[in-house]
């Protein structure tokens, strides 16, 4: 079905239902369906809905003009194109000032559509058809204004209340509106149910009183005129009596008789006496003879057409000779109502029946206008004899008594003035002849009336006997009639109910549309707390970082495995994996960096698990996975191995590849352990042996590595005690830096020795990586720095200060103390309180820094270098560093590692790799120190191939202050010598 089929569909049977609706006598409905129903078609399915509009509403106008009566004319056309226009005008009025397709989901575009758009949008239907009928004839204008609103009221609440309802059915959003087709269009049609049945009942009580009124109303009327009928026969049969007894009487005593009747009766047109004149005694009634106090007249006739002549010579005359009143009444004398087409069959029935007898309606020639007339007659005969009154002999005629009543003269007399706007009235003989029927009332309203249906019940007849005819009184309800019992109060009830229910539609709207609106809120935030749990949930149990397990979450899991494992018999891996100097690229690439290492570290490890194994962070650079349903350890070792496998491969980070080692430890339950903090304190003791022999490996758990652990955990323990104030610990030694060429010596290096007081001395390269991993080297290297700075300050001011004039001082500095931030706000502390004099600072970097040299490190060492101190590179060839770096960054030393002197002279190896070092050095404008100098032969080799410095125990052992310038002094004096004190190398 196309949507302008069904538009018209849907605009005539609301059309129609609104029809069935109206009431009397215009049958205006107060309620148009079809109003809303073309606002809402077309705002839902657009403008190609208005031919549908348009048709329906002709259909519609045709069932009207049928139910009205009204004739077929070019109005009829004009209300359907008022109609289309209205649904065009309110709909485009809608979109552009509230704004549709819309959920109408806001109080104020409620209140727009409902109360200012759609009823000022019913005004233009009803301003233009009402002025059409208003033109063409078929309503006064003074009733345009009441028409106008009343046509205006029912579109309006039409619109207001079935617009809606088609949007809920057809709207869009559909997701918006058909959810209120239970909260809004059901109460709605409900509600307006109710009204129906509330206007039914009281249109159908106020029927009922209206009908019994004017059933009422008629029967009294008609009544009251029958008793008129009755006294006016009363009257023509007291005068018929009068003149059967009086032997005489003249025109006088005629007047005088019937004047108390002309008085007492309205109406009553004349009283007139007919004495019988027969042929013999024509001429002498014409001649004034037949009786002394009758005059004398011509008999005359008279013709249909109301022509007058004499009448024709017959067997009797009828001629009427007395009248009263005469003045009035002259021209009727003579005339012979036997002869007169209008009366002959009257005066024919009364002396036959010798009963009243009555013609049919007559113009009255007295009158100029078109009040219409009736004549009774009434036969007259002669006395019965005085002694036998019941005598059977027939009686002779004596005469006829005749009375013209005026019928609008007699009703009124009768009834009153009636208004025919309240009740129009019909007096009417059916009997006479066609045409000539109506006896009172408008012209033609003796034929059937041409009315509805429903109207016909609004007229009733009852009938009427006077003289020998049967009378029909006709009455129907004119349009004032409707007003007398509450009209207006049903109407007014009616129109106020549906405006409750209007704004009940308004409400349910704005309700609904909130509703609308809170269930999305809700459903917004009950997504959001859904994710906000989840969130919980991943925060509760996930590491935020890497997405990973966190440690409440896996020891959670981990429980639940040993828990099967017992019933299994099966074995439960623990690895515990940390990385190895996580600090050290942490502090150096930045925090950033920091992360997404840990998340690829995290990502590579999952790789190697199985689906039902759990990784878990559980600290800054720290692992654990639990590997449930081993059969044996092996299975744990395996994955160890994946895990030190996949991790070796370099990590991409800011352009540069980065080598990342871990060290794991491996328990087994049941065999290191049966409860999940057991196990896993084993794998990390496990995981610290690992560490403590050399990293980048992995160790099962074993018995005696607690003792290994817990020495760690006091050493780190001690080391922090060493640095409290008070404590005499920690000593610095400087070993001597000697010009290869001149043996001047040229420099100094501090190191570092760690006298613990249970396990005694302490190598640095023991304490230093727990320092490191501890977070203990930043404390470590800044009281490192200061006993440097009051060493050199006590050189300088000391009796000593010429042996020590122009030496530098270099002092070790880790990569993860360099990266930390803190570290050059410590360093401008120490130099600001530090004078050097002669002496300069120096800094020795290791290569593992120079591989994070980004661009913070690097304006960090430029900054440095800007304040007087030089950077040195230790222990180079041992690393990872790029030549690239040697030449970027400001380097003004570089240290061959005592590593690569072994076997010299002697070993091709590493005497290729020593002049390499000082040929590249030299081209990039590098001075080289050589560390570990022992033999007379590793010099002279350094010195042939341009080493410029020396530093070993060929010249000097790590001396204490006091030992390095009693060594000065015995330089000084006897010359610098050939060799140094022979004494097994020691570590530095």
């Amino acid at each position: 079905m196309t949507p302008n089929l069904l538009t018209a569909l849907a605009y005539a049977m609301g059309g129609w239902l609104s029809l069935q609706a109206a009431v009397p006598p215009d049958y205006i409905s107060v309620l148009f369906i079809a109003a809303g129903i073309a606002v809402g078609a077309v705002l839902a399915a657009g403008n190609r809905v208005l031919p549908g509009v348009w048709a329906g509403a002709l259909a519609v106008q045709w069932l009207a003009h049928a139910q009205a009566g009204l004739d077929w004319g070019w109005t009829l056309w004009v209300a359907p194109f008022g109609a289309a226009a209205q649904a065009w005008i309110t709909a485009e009025w809608i979109r552009r000032r509230i704004g549709y397709p819309s959920a109408l989901d806001q109080p104020l575009q409620v209140v727009m559509l409902m109360f200012v758009c759609l009823p000022l949008g019913s005004m233009v239907n009803a301003s233009l058809s009402v002025p059409a009928l208003v033109v063409d004839g078929a309503m006064p204008w003074s009733e345009l204004p009441g028409a106008w609103f009343t046509w205006w009221l029912g579109d309006a609440l039409g619109a207001v209340l079935f617009a809606p309802l088609v949007l809920v059915c057809c709207g869009q959003p559909a997701e918006a509106w058909r959810p209120r087709l239970l909260t809004v269009a059901m109460p709605m049609a409900l509600a307006m149910g109710l009204i129906g049945v509330m206007f039914y009942q009281i249109n159908a009580s106020h029927q009922r009183v209206l009908a019994n009124q004017f059933d009422q109303s008629g029967q009294e009327l008609a009544q009251r005129l029958q008793r008129r009928l009755d006294v006016q026969t009363d009257s023509v049969e007291a005068i018929a009596k009068l003149m059967e007894l009086a032997p005489h009487m003249s025109q006088a005593d005629f007047e005088s008789a019937t004047q108390p009747w002309l008085h007492r009766y309205p109406g009553t047109q004349n009283f007139g006496w007919s004495p019988l004149i027969t042929r013999e005694r024509r001429l002498a009634y014409e001649q004034g003879a037949v009786d002394p106090g009758m005059p004398g007249y011509a008999i005359m006739g008279r013709d249909w057409e109301g022509r007058i002549s004499p009448a024709a010579q017959a067997d009797s005359h009828l001629p009427i000779t007395w009248v009263a009143p005469l003045e009035s009444n002259r021209s009727v004398l003579g005339l012979d109502v036997s002869v007169l087409p209008a009366t002959a069959a009257a005066v024919r029935a009364t002396v036959e029946n010798q009963r009243p007898a009555v013609t049919e309606g007559i113009r009255l020639v007295q009158e100029s206008g078109e009040q219409r007339g009736v004549v009774m007659y009434l036969a007259v005969f002669e006395p019965r004899h005085a002694d036998d009154p019941m005598h059977p002999g027939a009686r002779g005629l004596k005469g006829v008594v005749s009375s013209v009543f005026r019928m609008d003269d007699v009703l009124e007399a009768a009834l009153g003035r009636i208004d025919p706007q309240q009740i129009a009235l019909c007096l009417y003989d059916p009997s006479a002849r066609v045409g000539n029927q109506r006896l009172a009332g408008p012209e033609g309203c003796e034929n059937a009336p041409s009315v509805s249906l429903q109207e016909q019940r609004w007229i009733k007849e009852w009938p009427l006997a006077i003289g020998d005819r049967e009378w029909t009184l006709r009455l129907q309800a004119g349009p004032a009639f409707w007003g007398l019992a509450g009209q207006n109060s049903a109407w007014a009830t009616s129109i106020t109910g549906l405006i409750a229910v209007a704004i009940l539609g308004a409400f349910l709207i704005v309700i609904t549309g909130l509703g609308r609106r809170t269930a999305k809120l809700v459903a917004e935030r009950t997504q959001e707390l859904a994710h906000s749990n989840a969130a919980l949930t991943q925060m509760a149990h996930y590491d935020a970082l890497t997405g990973l397990a966190n440690r409440p979450f896996w020891t959670v899991q981990a429980e639940a495995a040993l828990a099967a494992s017992r019933d299994s018999g099966k074995r439960v891996g623990v690895i515990f994996l940390d990385v190895d100097r996580f600090k050290h690229i942490n502090d150096s690439l930045g925090h950033t960096q920091g992360d997404q290492l840990l998340v690829t570290i995290g990502a590579r490890i999952h790789e190697c698990l199985r689906s039902r194994d759990v990784l878990a962070r559980i600290g800054g650079d720290e692992f654990v996975a639990l590997l449930p349903g081993l059969r044996d350890p092996e299975g744990a070792a395996t994955v160890a191995r994946k895990i030190s496998r996949v991790l070796s491969v370099p990590v991409m980070l800011e352009g540069m590849q980065i080598k990342v080692t871990a060290s794991l430890g491996v328990a087994i339950f049941p065999e290191h352990g049966e409860t999940v903090e057991e196990l896993l304190r084993h794998a990390d003791t496990a995981m610290y042996a690992a560490k403590a022999a050399g990293r980048n490996q992995w160790r099962f758990f074993t018995a005696d590595m607690h003792e290994r652990v817990s020495q760690r955990l006091a050493m780190e323990a001690g080391l922090r005690l060493a640095l409290e104030p008070g404590a005499e610990e920690l000593q610095l030694v400087y070993q001597p830096q000697v010009n290869a060429a001149t043996g001047e010596v040229i420099g100094l290096e501090a190191l570092l020795r760690w006298n613990h007081p249970t396990f005694g001395p302490v190598p640095p390269s023991v304490f230093i990586p727990i320092a490191e991993d501890s977070g203990i080297i930043e404390n470590l290297g800044q009281w490192v720095l200061r006993e440097v700075c009051r060493q050199v300050q006590a050189w300088q001011t000391g009796p000593d200060a010429a042996w020590f004039r122009d030496m530098s001082v270099a002092v070790n500095v880790s990569a993860a103390e360099f990266a930390r931030p803190q570290f050059l706000d410590h360093l401008l502390e120490v130099v600001d309180d530090l004078c050097m004099g002669s002496m300069s600072l120096e800094l020795e970097i290791t290569e593992s820094l120079l591989v994070q040299a980004n661009g913070e490190i690097s304006t960090r060492m430029r900054t440095i270098t800007g304040m007087g101190i030089g950077l040195s590179l230790d222990d180079f060839g041992t690393g990872y560093s790029s030549l690239g770096y040697l030449k970027r960054l400001p380097l003004s030393k570089l240290k061959i590692d005592r590593s690569f002197l072994h076997g010299i002279p002697g070993d091709p190896e590493n005497e290729a790799i020593v002049r390499a070092t000082l040929s590249m050095a030299h081209d990039l404008g590098l001075m080289v120190v050589a560390e570990g100098v022992e033999t007379a032969g590793q010099r002279d080799f350094l010195l042939a191939h341009g080493c410029a410095a020396c530093q070993g125990w060929l010249y000097a052992k790590a001396l204490t202050p006091a030992e390095l310038a009693a060594w000065l002094r015995q330089r000084q004096a006897s010359g610098p010598p050939a060799t140094a004190f022979v004494e097994p190398p020691q570590p530095t």
